[in-house]
């Protein structure tokens, strides 16, 4: 009839995207809703963490977990087309989860620590609760393509006190033997009792503090990175974290080994009081990069012949 106006084809290909966006801005808003409502129940324990862990130099430990979030963010936003393209409601299987991460909330809630690892329950509960929120907002299957970046948040837990004791005690009693080992391979005359090392005009102690834990976290999260972003195979990603073990050690050791010298031979304050003894691992950190990197190449090529 003259002047009607034709209805749209609900299953054209622009209804269809119309309709599709519609639903895609409500799941954003109830996911952004959801995380909101975490963020606020959880504020103080978050803004003490990551205060803390900018700041605090008994927390140096940490300094990591601010960068966290935005890994995760960049992660998520970087693999969208993947991850979104299926997305679903999971009602049943993400308010499970969100109502276990609050069920360790109030199991542990006490008054607010003042150590970060006093903080770690609560700090889990809230990245439980926001996996449940993202698997209820958006299904199973982009909670398994997003599965990497969400797990990245685990990183934000601070260590509970017994585990960061262990991993502290490995790493420090591995420096040390590192250490005994390269004194030996430079033909330096030392006397070592456990943690302390005499030479001949300077005695060395390696403390908690020379662990090393802080660039051993710091390479951890980057061979997760680096295998996620470059390698394919689950041996390879394992392999390359697993090196980063004995890589930070050595690199650790190198730096006790190197200070320790320059101590005994040159000036005492290069170990009491120096840029070199403050900031001296950054270089030795830039070249286990180096190697790290070297062994994704490395990989990659392997992967790429087997393939």
């Amino acid at each position: 009839m003259p002047g009607r106006v034709p209805s749209e084809n609900m299953s054209s290909p622009r209804a269809m995207r119309s309709q599709w966006g519609a639903r895609f801005e409500r799941r954003d808003l109830c996911f952004v809703l959801l995380v909101a409502v975490t963020m606020v129940w959880f504020w103080d324990s978050l803004v003490l963490v990551l205060l803390s862990s900018l700041q605090d130099e008994d927390s140096q430990h940490y300094s990591h977990i601010s960068l966290i979030p935005v890994l995760c963010l960049y992660l998520l936003y970087s693999r969208r087309a993947a991850i979104f393209a299926s997305t679903g409601w999971s009602p049943f299987l993400g308010t499970l989860l969100m109502v276990a991460g609050v069920a360790v909330s109030f199991a542990t809630k006490e008054p607010m620590s003042e150590t970060l690892a006093g903080l770690s329950p609560t700090i889990f509960s809230f990245v439980v609760v926001c996996w449940g929120a993202f698997l209820l907002c958006y299904g199973l299957y982009a909670f398994r393509m997003a599965s990497f970046g969400l797990g990245l948040l685990v990183f934000m837990v601070p260590f509970p006190s017994v585990m960061l004791d262990a991993i502290v005690g490995f790493l420090q009693r591995s420096s040390a033997e590192v250490t005994d080992i390269l004194f030996s391979m430079l033909g330096v005359p030392v006397f070592r009792e456990g943690f302390v090392f005499s030479l001949s005009h300077f005695t060395i102690h390696v403390a908690e503090e020379c662990s090393g834990i802080r660039s051993f976290l710091s390479l951890v999260i980057i061979a997760l990175l680096a295998g996620h972003w470059f390698l394919k195979s689950g041996w390879s990603k394992v392999g390359l974290v697993a090196v980063v073990v004995p890589l930070a050690i050595v690199k650790n050791a190198c730096r006790i080994v190197g200070l320790a010298l320059l101590a005994n031979y040159v000036d005492p304050t290069y170990i009491t009081n120096s840029a070199l003894h403050r900031s001296g691992g950054i270089p030795l950190f830039l070249l286990s990069l180096l190697i790290l990197f070297s062994l994704v190449w490395v990989l990659n090529r392997l992967e790429k012949r087997m393939g």
